[in-house]
């Protein structure tokens, strides 16, 4: 595979057009897994996910691994793996970027209610007389809008 990720030609096309293969490559995306745990899972006869596994490991998208004892486990090749997830990079930019607003927003709030009450005038004299809320305003809304973020990010499967 190149850096550039997986190139989608016809073969791929055609292997993607069965719904069975496409919940099959989503199973196999959280962990290897075998031919009767795939079975179990997506309510289907044995003999049927074997030959859709066949049709994905000729594709190159799953391997087979061998372990030695009974049981052969499927698992995403790199190619599978960026079809699956083309933004593998999109979760270490969230966590990144969380870090540094999460960091911001705590120095903006321990900021708000350590400085000293000064007799400054408002910058809003007409909301409030603390000139330092806009300031606790701002990091408790960071955090809220981060938090929102990360959990749209995680939680959308």
């Amino acid at each position: 595979m190149d850096e550039q990720g997986i190139v989608l030609n016809k073969d791929i096309f055609e292997i993607l057009s069965s719904d069975t293969r496409i919940k099959i490559l989503k199973s196999l995306n959280s962990r290897k897994k075998t031919n009767s745990e795939l079975a179990k899972e997506l309510s289907l006869e044995s003999s049927t996910i074997h030959h859709h596994l066949k049709q994905l490991d000729e594709s190159g998208l799953i391997k087979s691994l061998d372990t030695g004892n009974r049981w052969v486990y499927y698992e995403l090749t790199p190619n599978g793996i960026a079809l699956m997830n083309p933004d593998g990079n999109t979760k270490f930019s969230v966590i990144l970027s969380s870090l540094i607003t999460y960091t911001t927003a705590f120095a903006a709030l321990y900021t708000y209610y350590t400085i000293p009450r000064l007799q400054a005038k408002p910058l809003f004299p007409h909301m409030a007389e603390d000139p330092f809320l806009l300031l606790g305003i701002v990091g408790v809304v960071a955090i809220l809008l981060q938090t929102a973020i990360i959990a749209r990010v995680y939680l959308k499967k």
